[in-house]
Protein backbone atom coordinates (compact mmCIF):
# COMPACT_ATOMS: atom_id res chain seq x y z
CA UNK A 1 0.00 0.00 0.00
CA UNK A 2 1.02 2.85 -1.23
CA UNK A 3 1.18 6.49 1.11
CA UNK A 4 -1.01 8.22 -1.05
CA UNK A 5 -3.55 5.39 0.13
CA UNK A 6 -2.80 5.60 3.55
CA UNK A 7 -3.33 9.20 3.79
CA UNK A 8 -7.07 8.95 1.71
CA UNK A 9 -7.91 6.32 4.18
CA UNK A 10 -6.73 8.42 7.56
CA UNK A 11 -8.64 11.15 5.83
CA UNK A 12 -11.85 9.47 5.01
CA UNK A 13 -11.22 7.80 8.47
CA UNK A 14 -11.42 11.78 9.95
CA UNK A 15 -14.27 13.23 8.31
CA UNK A 16 -16.48 10.04 8.85
CA UNK A 17 -15.47 10.42 12.36
CA UNK A 18 -16.43 14.68 11.88
CA UNK A 19 -19.71 13.82 10.68
CA UNK A 20 -20.55 11.32 13.40
CA UNK A 21 -20.19 13.55 15.90
CA UNK A 22 -21.79 16.05 14.39
CA UNK A 23 -25.08 13.88 13.69
CA UNK A 24 -25.19 13.02 17.04
CA UNK A 25 -24.30 16.39 18.16
CA UNK A 26 -26.62 19.05 16.25
CA UNK A 27 -29.02 16.37 14.00
CA UNK A 28 -30.24 13.46 16.47
CA UNK A 29 -29.31 13.24 20.64
CA UNK A 30 -29.16 9.74 22.14
CA UNK A 31 -31.15 9.91 25.21
CA UNK A 32 -30.78 6.98 28.53
CA UNK A 33 -33.78 7.19 29.69
CA UNK A 34 -33.21 7.22 33.57
CA UNK A 35 -35.68 6.31 35.80
CA UNK A 36 -39.50 6.02 36.16
CA UNK A 37 -40.26 9.96 35.79
CA UNK A 38 -41.74 9.16 32.51
CA UNK A 39 -43.89 5.91 33.25
CA UNK A 40 -46.09 4.53 31.59
CA UNK A 41 -45.02 6.12 28.76
CA UNK A 42 -41.23 6.12 28.41
CA UNK A 43 -39.43 2.85 30.69
CA UNK A 44 -36.29 3.22 33.04
CA UNK A 45 -33.36 2.35 30.61
CA UNK A 46 -34.82 2.72 27.25
CA UNK A 47 -32.34 4.33 24.74
CA UNK A 48 -34.02 6.98 22.19
CA UNK A 49 -32.59 8.95 19.75
CA UNK A 50 -34.00 12.76 19.91
CA UNK A 51 -34.54 15.69 17.36
CA UNK A 52 -32.32 18.36 17.96
CA UNK A 53 -32.99 20.05 15.01
CA UNK A 54 -35.90 22.90 13.99
CA UNK A 55 -36.41 23.87 17.68
CA UNK A 56 -38.27 27.06 17.85
CA UNK A 57 -40.60 28.16 20.09
CA UNK A 58 -43.89 28.16 17.93
CA UNK A 59 -42.83 24.48 16.97
CA UNK A 60 -43.52 23.64 20.18
CA UNK A 61 -47.11 22.27 21.38
CA UNK A 62 -48.62 21.33 24.56
CA UNK A 63 -48.08 17.44 25.33
CA UNK A 64 -44.91 17.37 22.99
CA UNK A 65 -42.22 15.32 24.85
CA UNK A 66 -38.99 17.24 25.01
CA UNK A 67 -35.48 16.64 26.42
CA UNK A 68 -34.20 19.70 28.25
CA UNK A 69 -30.86 20.80 29.90
CA UNK A 70 -31.59 20.86 34.10
CA UNK A 71 -29.14 23.32 35.49
CA UNK A 72 -30.37 22.74 38.67
CA UNK A 73 -30.11 18.92 38.54
CA UNK A 74 -26.63 19.16 35.90
CA UNK A 75 -28.22 16.52 34.06
CA UNK A 76 -30.50 16.25 30.61
CA UNK A 77 -34.28 15.56 31.52
CA UNK A 78 -36.96 14.09 29.54
CA UNK A 79 -40.88 15.24 29.96
CA UNK A 80 -43.34 16.39 28.67
CA UNK A 81 -44.91 20.24 27.69
CA UNK A 82 -47.97 21.02 29.92
CA UNK A 83 -47.57 24.91 30.02
CA UNK A 84 -46.77 27.25 27.49
CA UNK A 85 -45.61 30.60 27.42
CA UNK A 86 -47.69 33.28 29.07
CA UNK A 87 -50.68 30.48 30.16
CA UNK A 88 -51.49 30.27 33.81
CA UNK A 89 -51.50 25.83 34.35
CA UNK A 90 -53.55 24.57 37.16
CA UNK A 91 -54.66 21.59 38.36
CA UNK A 92 -57.03 20.79 40.69
CA UNK A 93 -58.04 17.30 41.87
CA UNK A 94 -56.23 15.68 39.17
CA UNK A 95 -57.50 17.64 36.63
CA UNK A 96 -55.36 19.87 33.93
CA UNK A 97 -56.86 23.91 33.27
CA UNK A 98 -55.12 25.94 30.67
CA UNK A 99 -56.34 29.59 31.45
CA UNK A 100 -59.16 28.01 33.11
CA UNK A 101 -60.14 25.76 30.48
CA UNK A 102 -60.00 22.20 31.42
CA UNK A 103 -57.80 19.87 29.48
CA UNK A 104 -57.94 16.18 28.60
CA UNK A 105 -54.83 14.26 29.46
CA UNK A 106 -55.15 11.70 27.00
CA UNK A 107 -51.21 10.35 27.13
CA UNK A 108 -52.19 8.90 30.75
CA UNK A 109 -53.14 5.65 30.95
CA UNK A 110 -55.74 5.63 33.41
CA UNK A 111 -54.89 1.94 35.03
CA UNK A 112 -51.24 3.00 35.38
CA UNK A 113 -52.79 6.73 37.33
CA UNK A 114 -55.12 4.16 39.44
CA UNK A 115 -52.54 1.76 40.64
CA UNK A 116 -49.92 4.74 41.46
CA UNK A 117 -52.48 6.35 43.81
CA UNK A 118 -53.00 2.34 45.35
CA UNK A 119 -49.30 2.29 45.47
CA UNK A 120 -48.17 5.43 46.87
CA UNK A 121 -51.16 5.49 49.24
CA UNK A 122 -52.35 8.80 48.31
CA UNK A 123 -55.46 10.60 47.14
CA UNK A 124 -54.28 12.38 43.83
CA UNK A 125 -51.77 12.23 41.52
CA UNK A 126 -50.74 15.37 40.52
CA UNK A 127 -51.34 17.35 43.85
CA UNK A 128 -53.20 21.18 43.15
CA UNK A 129 -51.39 24.34 42.19
CA UNK A 130 -51.61 27.02 40.11
CA UNK A 131 -48.74 28.81 38.39
CA UNK A 132 -48.65 31.69 35.73
CA UNK A 133 -45.88 31.60 33.24
CA UNK A 134 -44.15 34.47 32.10
CA UNK A 135 -42.68 35.21 28.23
CA UNK A 136 -40.62 32.54 26.91
CA UNK A 137 -41.84 30.02 29.77
CA UNK A 138 -42.36 26.46 29.60
CA UNK A 139 -44.16 24.15 32.52
CA UNK A 140 -42.82 20.54 32.14
CA UNK A 141 -44.07 17.33 34.14
CA UNK A 142 -42.72 13.84 33.61
CA UNK A 143 -46.32 11.50 33.44
CA UNK A 144 -45.68 9.71 36.59
CA UNK A 145 -46.31 12.75 38.47
CA UNK A 146 -46.09 10.83 41.76
CA UNK A 147 -42.23 9.98 41.23
CA UNK A 148 -41.30 13.00 38.85
CA UNK A 149 -39.04 15.82 39.15
CA UNK A 150 -39.60 18.84 36.92
CA UNK A 151 -40.94 22.32 36.83
CA UNK A 152 -43.35 21.88 40.22
CA UNK A 153 -39.67 21.57 41.85
CA UNK A 154 -37.34 23.29 39.53
CA UNK A 155 -39.42 26.06 38.19
CA UNK A 156 -40.82 26.77 34.33
CA UNK A 157 -37.82 25.81 31.56
CA UNK A 158 -37.13 28.24 28.46
CA UNK A 159 -36.31 27.98 25.01
CA UNK A 160 -32.57 27.63 25.47
CA UNK A 161 -32.88 24.58 27.93
CA UNK A 162 -34.73 22.43 25.46
CA UNK A 163 -32.16 19.98 23.57
CA UNK A 164 -34.60 18.26 21.69
CA UNK A 165 -37.85 17.31 21.07
CA UNK A 166 -39.71 14.02 19.46
CA UNK A 167 -37.78 11.03 18.52
CA UNK A 168 -37.70 7.43 18.51
CA UNK A 169 -37.23 4.62 21.58
CA UNK A 170 -34.71 2.44 19.66
CA UNK A 171 -34.15 -0.02 22.94
CA UNK A 172 -35.23 -2.08 23.96
CA UNK A 173 -36.80 -3.48 20.74
CA UNK A 174 -40.40 -4.27 22.68
CA UNK A 175 -40.28 -0.62 23.77
CA UNK A 176 -39.56 0.57 19.62
CA UNK A 177 -42.11 3.85 19.63
CA UNK A 178 -42.25 7.10 18.58
CA UNK A 179 -42.15 9.86 20.61
CA UNK A 180 -44.22 12.95 20.14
Amino acid sequence: MNKKKIYISIIEIIVVIALTIGIFKFVVIPVRIEGVSMENTLHNHSIAMINATGIKEDHIQRFDIVVLESQQLNEKIIKRVIGLPNETVKFLNDELYINGEHIEQDFLDDDFVEKSKITYNVEQFTDDFEVTLQDGEFFVMGDNRLRSTDSRDLGPFTLDDIVGMKGLVIYPFSDIQWID
